[in-house]
């Protein structure tokens, strides 16, 4: 019988998570971390006040469950390897994936090395996404549920944490896991908007980055050099917004390009935001780059093929088709059918008529 922790936020996937593994006779540990106490957060700020909400919603589902519930405080490790990022890299002009970040260093490493430390052979969480061990390897696959799938978020976990993480609701989909929950007669946790930032608690992350990144007013140009107008900050965009740039022209408006080091926003037509290819960094390679490859630059994004190619640390991607949304860093995540072949942070979007491969 293994022991396994449970990440538990309270909500119905880590509920189910914990669930379906006690049911299958292992001894579960639900574990709880607060993660807004550090000094971006008050005691009024709203994320912090959902968090303790939260842990105790966790609690009182482990007690219905009859399982030991422990909460710890990686506060300090979400602030430096998520928040700090995040605002560092909108004062960058690039768009971070804290989600990412998240998985990688708090779930899949705070929370998995503390768990180990306290007797854990395993770890859980109620990610929609599923593990294939061979020959004592493992690989990340994606959810059989396509429209809850996460393995997009996942693709950075190093694979010796892989190994010891399942994933109990990847086989799963949300209407059958509602359906077993009925039948079960369990206590359905209420559930919560889902939300893209978790630490926003609902505000603008415009708001959020205005607390740390003072105004720095600048110049808003057409691809070709127009002067269109000013912003009051390059922290206020992203690329593809259309929201925001408040300047009147004969056609809509979107962001294609941010320049902080010339404190610039480029904007454009729909059309100029397409891209064929990309680089990027900090790379995770699961598989190795052959033919067969499809990769999506966003989350909700679907699979477009691709080839690839590696050099000196960084990853060439070119798509058959052209894409939109081509946003430096937020990560591009290769597949080959439903495995998950690596991914990494989107470094920069590659005109049509360059080539990098």
């Amino acid at each position: 019988m293994e022991t396994i922790f449970v990440a538990m936020s309270g909500g119905f996937d880590s509920f189910l998570a914990a669930y379906l593994l006690k049911k299958a006779g292992h001894r579960v540990v639900g574990m709880t971390f607060t993660l807004f106490e550090g000094s971006f957060f008050d005691d009024r700020d709203p994320a912090r006040s959902g968090s303790r909400s939260a842990a105790a919603e966790a609690r009182d589902l482990c007690r219905d469950l009859g399982l030991p519930h422990h909460v710890v405080d990686l506060s300090n490790i979400f602030a430096g390897r998520v928040i700090e990022p995040f605002i560092e890299g909108y004062r960058r002009g690039t768009t971070p994936n804290p989600c990412v970040l998240c998985n990688r260093f708090v779930k899949f490493g705070a929370f998995h090395d503390r768990a180990v430390e306290m007797g854990a052979d395993m770890v859980a969480t109620g990610h929609y996404a599923r593990t294939q061990r061979q020959d004592g390897d493992v690989l990340l696959r994606k959810g059989r549920d396509t429209n809850k799938d996460q393995s997009y978020f996942l693709y950075s976990i190093e694979r010796e944490t892989l190994l010891k993480t399942v994933f109990p609701l990847g086989d799963h989909t949300r209407e059958g896991l509602l359906a077993l929950a009925r039948n079960e007669g369990l206590r359905v946790p209420r559930s919560r908007p889902s939300q893209d930032v978790c630490f926003l608690a609902g505000r603008r992350y415009t708001d959020f980055l205005s607390r740390f990144i003072k105004p720095r007013p600048g110049c808003v140009y057409l691809a070709d050099g127009t002067l269109l107008g000013r912003h009051e900050g390059v922290h206020l965009f992203t690329i593809g917004q259309r929201r925001g740039i408040n300047i009147p022209y004969r056609e809509a408006l979107y962001v294609v390009d941010i320049r902080a080091d010339e404190n610039t926003v480029v904007v454009g037509t729909k059309a100029d935001l397409a891209a064929d290819a990309l680089t990027a960094r900090d790379v995770s390679i699961h598989l190795p780059l052959g033919e067969g490859l499809n990769a999506r630059v966003r989350f909700r994004q679907p699979d477009r093929a691709c080839a690839c190619a590696m050099r000196g640390g960084i990853l060439s991607v070119r798509f058959a088709e052209t894409v939109d949304g081509v946003t430096p860093g937020q990560s591009v995540v290769l597949y080959r059918d439903d495995i998950v072949a690596g991914g990494g942070v989107i470094e920069k979007r590659v005109a049509l008529e360059q080539t990098i491969l």
